[in-house]
Parts: structure tokens; C-alpha cells; sequence
């Protein structure tokens, strides 16, 4: 993370210098505003690309609202926008609102908007309620109205708000005026999103247009914004492409040197009791790739690899490169389902399902995380594909020895609280299935298997990993020139060490025995992610971050992480 102080400009008279997440139709620019327009579907958030930390900060907007009734929109502090839960305005946030009215139904378009903030006491709650900082029975202790809108500016005039944070004291002020302080100690805080009552998230600062245009003229911030320690590039980012959000990403890098990136596709519905609450569209999930020829630097526009509706959902996409011939096979869904592409990515197979060669008849295997899916390359078993998959409790492989046009039921295992797995190729030929496990304890099990996926032979709990919970993939780095692969062949293991902060990877240099190389590359948000070999001795990063708003692809230098050098 950055230690010092520095400004970051969003929005420079009128002109979008650095926001994401507003569909692109409904956000415009008209001479020296950036208008942004209302969406009945989810609101339509937009946000400032770059996050705070919990440090002090100052957040100056100058904006425009035509009308101070029947309308209402918040300029965002905390928030976190991630599909079927969440709010955007957050737990502690200033808000140019409609009142406070919980069904939007209810609303009157004749009432005036007042200025409402919300406060969410932490010491006294469990996590589950300190979520949850506007529903009606937490009224008296949280949501507090400051005043009516028209005393603070007027409505087709443009006005500021400024934002400060010193020390343990939070002020909003309007025109130069404030308009309410509080103070973050005693259990109160900003709260940077849903799920994170441990802390140590990035904030988000954005606006919600309501049910009007909002016009945002100039949104600068000054403070600590969390950096990663080597360069990234957006693949993704919420809101664009026709969907809503993006999750669960995967990498592949094609015989060419093309490198392929995969992830789940969704559209959202409304919620009946919040306009800007979402819920998932059944049969809205789909697959869809973009490539990139200059190894993540930049990439392709989007494609639609799966779409097939409420019959089949392109959930959890896992692929692997056939070597021998070329042909990329994508695992998703649960059953799992199988497509495949012979010409770089281009076109797609139809789906088909690999229920029958499910291990022990469980025909409800899911497809397992981005690094699920392998093909060996030492031993006797060389050439081989082998992807692993899951249910509740259960791991199970699926092997195939030629070149996919059959498949075969590998090694099953039952596992309390393991889902999610991930595998790796040892040097000897021996595979690491390694699940994700639930809680909040440190450290991962390892599942040895000596014959090629067909069985489990022992299993092994590896302490040293610090990655906590629902994260981390494993990646055996076999780099695409194999001329610059070196003496040592690293196995690496890459997560978030804190629930859903600091993304770490760690370096295994004696097929995971040990891991003396530790380092963090991203120390803000960062979720599921995918892993892959670049030529150069990089090793390519996909993942989710930004509290899910984007995904960020990151080249790390194996040898300056190696070496502890930038």
C-alpha cells in the first residue's frame, strides 16, 4: 500500500478521468458536466476508480440536481455493489435522499428530499445485523436526518460537498457549510462494504443518481489509495458489455502464445423492496472470454462463449490447453458440462455434459475453481487431462487419455467443509488437489494422488499457507518458452491472507514442501482469481477486486518476486 498522501481527479469539468461502473448509455457528457442518468433496473451507480484506505482523507464534488422532489440521489461513502447483496450507500454514508420511506412503492413524488446519514454501531451487533444499517426496526440509532435539501442548496444550481476525515472525526460539508460531524470512535466507522466487519477494506467513494440525472461538474479525492506492487490492466469492470456484474475469472494461454480470459456473465433484476438492490435473473449467467495478444496488457472485446438460458448455466468456467493438439477445453457448470475450441478461442463446441464419468455416480459434481483443470506432463501418466470437480463434502477427478474424446472417473474423496478445489502437477508426477476450505482458520489441506488422478493416496494439512477460508489457487510453473524456465520449476500459491484483502502470493522452490517466498502484490479488495505461465518468467494474475467491481489482470516478475525487488 501507498504510504503517502496523494490526489486522484475523476472527473475534471465534466470530462470522466478515472470512474467505472455506469452503463455507458446512460452516462454523458454535456458541457462542463458529466450527466449521469437514473436506471429504474439497479440505480445505476457510478464510482470513483480507485479506492481509499482508513486513513485521512478529504473528497470534493461539485454537482447539480434539477429537482429537490420526487426524486433522490446519494453521493456514495463505504458502499459496495456487488449483486444480490448489497447497498450501495453502505453503513455510513452522506446521502441527497428521497426520504426514508423503506418501499420505494411508497414514495411520494411531491415530497421533499431530505440529508440523511446512516450510522451502524459495530460493538454491540453481530455481523449479521451490522449490515443491514437502513432496514425500518434500526431506525432510532442509525439513520439520522440532518435537514431538508432546499436549505442547503438549490435545486439547477450547482453546489459542493466536501468530505473530510481527521483522526476519529468525519464531516460532511455543503457550500461550505456543515452539514453534520460524527465521530468514528466507540464502535462507529466508516463502513467499507458488506461482509467485512474485520476491516481493513478499501472505501469506495461514488454517487447513485436516484430518480433524476445527477450532474457531476468536477470529484477529486485526497488521501491514502491502496496501489498493487506490480502494474495492472482492467479486463472487466461492472455494469458494461450488457451485464450487470462479472465474477469467478480464468486463464488459459493458447499454442500461439494467445491468452485467454474467461469469467461468469450475470444480468440482475430489481429487488421489490430496494430500487437499487439486485437479484439474479435465473438462466442469466453466462460465459464470456476476451483475449489479449500482448499478454494482458490490453484486451479483446468481449465474446459469448456459453448462453444457453435457464437449460444450462455457464457457472464457474475452468480451462486447460491440450498440448499435443492445440484444442482448449472449458469445464463449467454443474454436472459438469464440457465446450471446446479448436481454432485459438475463435468458435466453441456445443456443451456436453460429463455426468456419466462422474467419480462414485455423483452426477451433481460441480466444475471446481479457475486452476481446476491440468494437463500432466511427467511420469507415466504424461499427456493426460485431469480436472477436478465438487459437491457438498465432496472432491472428485475426471481424467482423459485421449485428448478428451473420452472421459473416465478419477479419484473421490469426502471432506468436511471442502469445496472449491484447485490442483497441481509435483516434478515427480504426483498431483495436489487442494479444496478450499470454511472458517477463518489459516492454512489449506493438501491431497496427494500417485497415480495420475485415479485415487487419493494421503492427505496432508499445510499450516504455512496464511491464505484464510474461501481463496487461493495453485499453479506449477511450467513458462510457455521453456528456454527461460531455469533450474527450479516454482510451484505457487496465490490468495487473499485477510478473509478478502492483501492478495499474496507464495512460492514453493521444492514441490510445496516449504514456502520461504511470501509477498504481497495487491494490498486492497481482491476475491476469486485465476492463475497462468507467461512467457518471460511472469506469472499472469486475474482477479477480482475493488469489491468486486472490476477485473484487474497483474503481471508479476517471478524474479523480482523472488528476489524481493519491484
Amino acid at each position: 500500500m501507498t504510504e503517502k498522501t496523494s490526489r486522484k481527479v475523476f472527473v475534471r469539468a465534466g470530462e470522466a478521468i478515472g470512474i467505472i461502473g455506469s452503463d455507458d448509455g446512460r452516462c454523458r457528457r454535456e458541457g462542463d458536466a458529466l450527466v449521469v442518468l437514473p436506471d429504474e433496473r439497479w440505480g445505476n451507480p457510478l464510482f470513483a476508480d480507485a479506492c481509499l484506505d482508513e486513513s485521512d482523507f478529504h473528497i470534493h464534488t461539485r454537482l447539480t440536481l434539477d429537482r429537490l422532489t420526487g426524486s433522490g440521489a446519494s453521493v456514495l461513502l463505504g458502499g459496495h455493489y456487488h449483486y444480490q447483496s448489497s447497498r450501495p450507500e453502505g453503513h455510513t454514508a452522506f446521502r441527497v435522499c428521497l426520504d426514508e420511506v423503506l418501499y420505494p412503492a411508497n414514495k411520494s413524488p411531491d415530497k421533499q428530499m431530505h440529508i440523511v446519514h446512516g450510522r451502524t454501531p459495530i460493538s454491540d451487533m453481530s455481523p449479521t445485523q451490522a449490515i443491514k444499517p437502513w432496514w425500518t426496526w434500526y431506525d432510532s440509532l442509525e439513520r439520522q436526518v440532518v435537514g431538508a435539501c432546499r436549505d442547503f442548496f438549490r435545486p439547477g444550481e450547482p453546489f459542493t460537498v466536501d468530505i473530510y476525515r481527521r483522526g476519529e472525526d468525519l464531516s460532511f460539508e455543503i457550500n461550505g457549510r456543515e452539514a453534520f460531524r460524527i465521530c468514528l470512535g466507540e464502535g462507529l466507522r466508516i463502513t467499507p462494504g458488506r461482509g467485512c466487519e474485520n476491516g481493513g477494506w478499501p472505501i469506495n467513494i461514488g454517487f447513485l443518481p436516484g430518480r433524476s440525472a445527477l450532474k457531476i461538474h468536477d470529484f477529486w479525492a485526497e488521501g491514502r489509495f491502496p496501489e498493487p506492487v506490480f502494474p495492472t490492466a482492467d479486463a472487466w469492470h461492472f455494469n458494461t458489455g450488457g451485464y450487470n456484474t462479472y465474477r469467478l475469472p480464468s486463464l488459459c494461454m493458447t499454442s500461439a502464445g494467445r491468452l485467454l480470459a474467461f469469467t461468469e456473465a450475470k444480468r440482475m433484476r430489481l429487488s421489490r423492496l430496494w430500487e437499487w438492490e439486485l437479484n439474479q435473473v435465473q438462466g442469466e449467467t453466462h460465459c464470456v472470454m476476451k483475449s489479449s495478444a500482448d499478454r494482458g496488457q490490453t484486451w479483446s472485446e468481449q465474446q459469448v462463449v456459453i448462453d444457453r438460458g435457464v437449460s444450462y448455466e455457464a457457472r464457474d468456467p475452468s480451462p486447460v490447453l491440450d498440448r499435443d493438439t492445440g484444442e482448449i477445453f472449458l469445464f463449467t457448470g454443474s454436472g459438469p458440462w464440457v465446450v471446446s475450441s479448436r481454432d485459438e478461442g475463435r468458435t466453441w463446441s456445443e456443451p456436453r455434459s460429463l455426468a456419466g464419468a462422474a467419480p462414485g455416480g455423483f452426477k451433481d459434481l460441480r466444475a471446481g475453481t479457475a486452476n481446476s483443470a491440468i494437463q500432466l506432463r511427467h511420469g507415466k501418466f504424461q499427456g493426460r487431462l485431469l480436472a477436478v470437480f465438487y459437491a457438498s463434502d465432496i472432491i472428485g477427478l475426471e481424467f482423459s487419455d485421449d485428448h478428451g474424446r473420452t472421459w473416465q472417473p478419477g479419484a473421490l474423496a469426502a471432506l468436511s467443509g471442502a469445496s472449491e478445489p484447485t490442483l497441481v502437477e509435483l516434478s515427480d508426477g504426483r498431483v495436489i488437489v487442494s479444496p478450499r476450505m470454511g472458517g477463518k482458520q489459516p492454512g489449506r489441506p493438501f491431497m496427494f494422488s500417485h497415480d495420475g488422478g485415479a485415487s487419493f493416496s494421503e492427505t496432508r494439512y499445510e499450516p504455512a499457507i496464511p491464505i484464510i477460508g474461501r481463496g487461493g489457487e495453485l499453479l506449477a510453473f511450467d513458462p510457455p518458452d521453456a528456454a527461460t524456465a531455469g533450474p527450479v520449476r516454482p510451484i505457487i500459491c496465490c490468495g487473499p491472507v485477510d478473509q478478502t484483502t492483501r492478495l499474496t502470493m507464495m512460492v514453493s522452490l521444492d514441490d510445496g514442501r516449504t514456502w520461504p517466498i511470501s509477498r504481497v502484490i495487491d494490498d486492497g479488495f481482491a476475491g476469486n482469481l485465476a492463475l497462468v505461465a507467461l512467457p518471460g518468467r511472469r506469472v499472469g494474475v486475474l482477479y477480482e477486486s475493488d469489491k468486486f467491481r472490476r477485473l484487474s489482470f497483474q503481471r508479476v516478475d517471478l524474479d523480482a518476486l523472488l528476489h524481493g525487488n519491484k
